[in-house]
């Protein structure tokens, strides 16, 4: 089944329940078939042929779903921009990726103004908030059209620094996209009548895959929180009834930090999970959220190349851990042996669901796609019963100036033991000379204090002296990425603190 068939599917089936909700606008999926086939009709009219390469730069919206399907219904390849990137950043992406249409809003096309015009093969720009889109859909015939759609025919774009710390093109077809939904809808027990609240972009491939792509195949309803805010989720889970939440850790972190009180407010009692991903969770945090809201945390684990790769299920679940493998899995070390089982190594896996290659990138694509082995520079460990962890990025890792290793998230864990601290990140900054000063940011809860010796002393009672923080330095926040990512690489770029 290819992404067009699951839609159709799925509408011929359920047409008048809700798919997508976002404050009052509610779209069923019969609504949602049949404006995505006007999308579709009205950029084939425009000139849209297979394999046309189309941008899409838009709100996380219904909007955007609408006109995701009308790209791919109409056999174009669906080439997603993140709104949080500057006009320099998006004049090279759209260039790179061989745009020829671009389907945006006003505000975006206003920033674009000065590079869109140069931009070699672009032809159109369409603004979905204009009275022309408007009118062009309205004249739009509603019936799919005819366009054979295979599963090896590519269909998705992503742009990752993911793996190789450099943004690139991630090309993935129909088959890839359509491996890891039912797998996970699966795992987690999704069902028609649940309620997701989506708190991740759907310009991320967790977000397109696994919370749109996921609950279309079964038919949930998707109810769309643009802008996180802990309010947001509880407000919203209440209203509508959410029963499962999908997003990151940190989101997780901030709710497992609403007090008590607040909380009493609400009811939650709908809620049955939520599902984590993205980034290495706290324990101890996602402990406290389960029995804060009285339910279960599932954690997958993938990249934007890869989709899923491990998955907790209701059948496999364990804290602290990304479930089991759902795909052949080795766990290799720098010599590329296979590690013991409970020993740290590098994650190489094998799956159909892997992406066809980076766009236009065979040198890239051939560094980590290897005898059908994907090399995800991610660094994990697997326990005696067979339970992932995942440990911490390769391109993470600190080095000290004598060349020995510390692992981040293991520092920013004993940091976050302190009653105080509400968030830490624990990154290497460039001394200026070639080396890394392991340097500590931190925010306080609100209305609590703590001293930089505190934390120092509460770091060297857990950790021997070359892991110690050089630095410890108090922030008001720190910054993420629109995913909801702590942004490591924005920390570096403050170079050194101030005395």
């Amino acid at each position: 089944m290819n992404i067009k068939q699951a839609l159709e599917e799925t509408a011929g089936q359920i047409p008048h329940k809700e798919a997508l909700v976002l404050d009052t606008q509610r779209i069923t999926y019969g609504e949602l078939n049949e404006n995505s086939n006007r999308v579709a009709n009205a950029l084939l009219e425009l000139g849209m042929k297979k394999g046309t390469h189309v941008a899409i730069l838009m709100s996380h919206s219904p909007e955007w779903v609408v006109n995701y399907f009308g790209v791919i219904k109409g056999g174009g390849i669906a080439v997603l921009l993140n709104t949080a990137l500057k006009a320099p950043e998006l004049d090279s992406l759209l260039r790179d990726s061989d745009s020829e249409i671009l389907i945006t809003e006003k505000r975006f096309s206003r920033m674009l103004a000065a590079v869109l015009p140069h931009i070699p093969l672009l032809e159109r720009v369409l603004e979905v908030d204009a009275a022309s889109y408007a009118s062009m859909i309205a004249r739009s015939s509603p019936l799919p059209p005819a366009i054979d759609i295979k599963g090896d025919n590519e269909a998705t774009i992503f742009y990752t620094s993911g793996v190789l710390g450099k943004q690139k093109g991630v090309v993935h077809t129909h088959a890839s996209i359509m491996g890891t939904p039912p797998i996970v809808s699966a795992g987690i027990q999704r069902k028609r009548e649940d309620v997701i609240i989506d708190l991740v972009p759907f310009t991320y491939l967790y977000g397109l895959f696994e919370v749109l792509f996921g609950s279309i195949i079964v038919g949930s309803t998707v109810v769309l929180i643009p802008n996180f805010t802990a309010r947001a989720v509880l407000e919203t889970a209440e209203k509508e009834k959410g029963t499962i939440i999908f997003g990151v850790p940190a989101m997780y972190n901030a709710l497992a930090m609403v007090r008590d009180e607040v909380l009493a407010r609400y009811d939650l009692s709908s809620l049955r999970l939520v599902v984590s991903a993205g980034a290495k969770s706290f324990p101890r945090l996602m402990e406290t959220l389960e029995d804060k809201f009285g339910l279960s945390l599932y954690e997958v684990y993938g990249l934007t190349e890869a989709s899923a790769v491990s998955i907790s299920t209701s059948k496999s679940r364990k804290l602290g851990t990304v479930g089991k493998p759902i795909c052949r899995l080795k766990i290799l070390d720098d010599s590329g042996q296979e590690v013991p089982r409970g020993e740290i190594g590098e994650a190489v896996f094998n799956a159909p669901w892997v992406m066809k290659g980076y766009y236009k990138a065979p040198e890239l694509t051939a560094q980590v796609l290897r005898d059908g082995w994907f090399y995800t520079g991610d660094l994990v460990r697997m326990d005696e019963e067979g339970y992932v962890e995942y440990v911490e990025k390769k391109s993470f890792i600190i080095v000290t100036s004598s060349g020995l290793k510390i692992g981040p998230s293991e520092v920013e864990f004993v940091l976050l033991s302190h009653p105080s601290v509400a968030e830490a990140a624990y990154v290497g900054i460039n001394d200026g000379y070639g080396g890394q000063i392991p340097t500590a940011f931190v925010v306080l809860k609100e209305g609590q204090r703590a001293t930089a010796k505190e934390l120092s002393d509460l770091c060297c009672k857990n950790f021997a002296d070359f892991k110690l923080p050089k630095r410890i330095e108090f922030v008001d926040s720190i910054p993420k990425t629109s995913s909801g990512k702590v942004s490591r690489g924005k920390l570096k770029e403050r170079g050194l603190p101030r005395n």
